[in-house]
């Protein structure tokens, strides 16, 4: 069997002989290559970015609810008010990625306190 695969790499169509390829492609007598991805466009970019975003968001409330709670009953232990702080940071960060200049095609992603050294 042969192949006439598409210029652009996306796909590739079963052919008799070279004479069946179009202008837009290249034959093949051999298994052709898997089809190249396309690029990602803004919209996809911008809904995966705040799809990550928000599942960061829940694991930093996730993170804080207890945090608060020792604080608000005043029953937090040393470096909790702080650590509490840390993730209030992150959490405003993490709201703010689409303010970036290359967002959603470039984005800094904040760290987590529970990823930052010497805490």
């Amino acid at each position: 069997m042969s192949y006439a695969v598409r210029n652009d790499g996306q796909g590739w169509r079963a052919v008799s002989g070279v004479e069946d390829i179009s202008a837009d492609e290249w034959y093949t007598p051999q298994t052709p290559p898997d089809p190249v991805a396309l690029p990602l466009s803004a919209d996809e970019l911008d809904r995966l970015a705040r799809e990550a975003r928000d599942r960061l968001l829940a694991v930093a409330a996730n993170k804080m609810g207890p945090l608060q709670d020792a604080v608000e009953e005043g029953e937090d232990v040393p470096d909790e008010v702080a650590l509490l702080k840390l993730w209030k940071q992150y959490r405003i960060a993490l709201n703010r990625i689409d303010k970036q200049d290359g967002f959603p095609q470039v984005i800094d992603w904040p760290v987590p306190p529970d990823e930052t050294p010497n805490l």
